[in-house]
């Protein structure tokens, strides 16, 4: 494993690690991913966080597809759609500030047996 990688933060559906040597960020999100500069990752955070959920969930109400929140990309015919629990989520994953939390026994998704 390489030396230079610090995992920062990690949720049930993403990571955050950094590599110190290039200082640049990976993010991996459900099946997304994304190699961010600090500068890129500070816009996506500052992007994410004035999502008006409200807005866009009326805005696509009527729409076939169960996400309704629109993250758009540069390449013009591609759009990442997430719902407001994905985007929280992934709020969360980017909030590296913050204290790290223990995962509890409603955050693993498999049976558990309680004896």
């Amino acid at each position: 494993m390489c030396q230079r990688i610090k995992y920062l933060n990690q949720t049930q559906n993403g990571l955050l690690i950094r590599c110190s040597h290039s200082e640049n960020y990976q993010l991996s999100f459900k099946n997304l991913n994304f190699n961010l500069t600090p500068d890129e990752l500070d816009s996506f955070i500052h992007f994410l966080l004035k999502i008006d959920v409200s807005y866009w969930e009326k805005e696509y109400e009527n729409s076939v597809f169960e996400k309704k929140i629109p993250i758009p990309t540069l390449q013009t015919n591609f759009i990442i759609l997430i719902d407001r629990y994905e985007l929280s989520e992934l709020i969360c994953l980017l909030d590296i500030t913050k204290k790290k939390e223990y995962l509890t026994y409603k955050d693993i998704r498999y049976p558990l047996n309680f004896n």
